[in-house]
């Protein structure tokens, strides 16, 4: 009975010890999860402050994008008003180069008719100096007429003076009509 008591108190004890070796390893296995619990949340927690510093990244470029957005409509707008410009300056550069080709081809009709009227003009002058020379010559000829004129009317008076201090008696024949 004795034997039988030792075997089975030593029964017991290593039951025990057995019991005791699973306590501990369960406790250690507690302590591993504890420790695996304690890290899990320490990595949540450094997942949930990402995740509030990625929301507020997220709000900061869903702001951005909605700033960016305006901005492109507005540069749009103002890229579109430009285009406008632009037409109407080609526009207007197309109806001032119409203008400068009229222009050109009325300056070119203009140079024509001035390059007549300058050799008209020169043919004018040269008729005017003509006619100047012409009239001083006959200036000068008259002038001269004039001279002989006078010479031949002293010369007719003195004719006649003398023809009436000479004797009725001769004839007529030898005087000179005035």
């Amino acid at each position: 009975l004795r034997n039988k008591l030792k075997q089975k108190e030593d029964q017991i004890v290593l039951v025990e010890q057995q019991h005791t070796h699973q306590l501990k390893q369960k406790t250690l296995e507690l302590q591993i999860a504890d420790l695996k619990i304690q890290q899990h949340e320490e990595k949540l927690v450094k997942e949930q402050s990402q995740m509030k510093m990625y929301a507020e990244q997220v709000s900061q470029l869903l702001t951005t994008e909605k700033n960016l957005r305006l901005q492109l409509t507005a540069d749009g707008e103002k890229f579109q008003q430009f285009q406008d410009a632009l037409v109407k300056s080609n526009e207007v550069f197309e109806t001032f180069k119409q203008e400068i080709e009229k222009m050109t081809k009325s300056i070119k009709e203009l140079k024509k008719e001035n390059s007549f009227l300058k050799g008209k003009t020169e043919k004018s002058d040269i008729t005017l100096i003509q006619l100047v020379e012409e009239r001083e010559r006959m200036k000068k000829q008259l002038e001269k007429t004039k001279n002989q004129k006078e010479k031949l009317e002293s010369l007719c008076r003195s004719l006649q003076a003398e023809r009436k201090q000479s004797p009725a008696g001769q004839s007529n024949a030898d005087s000179v009509p005035v």
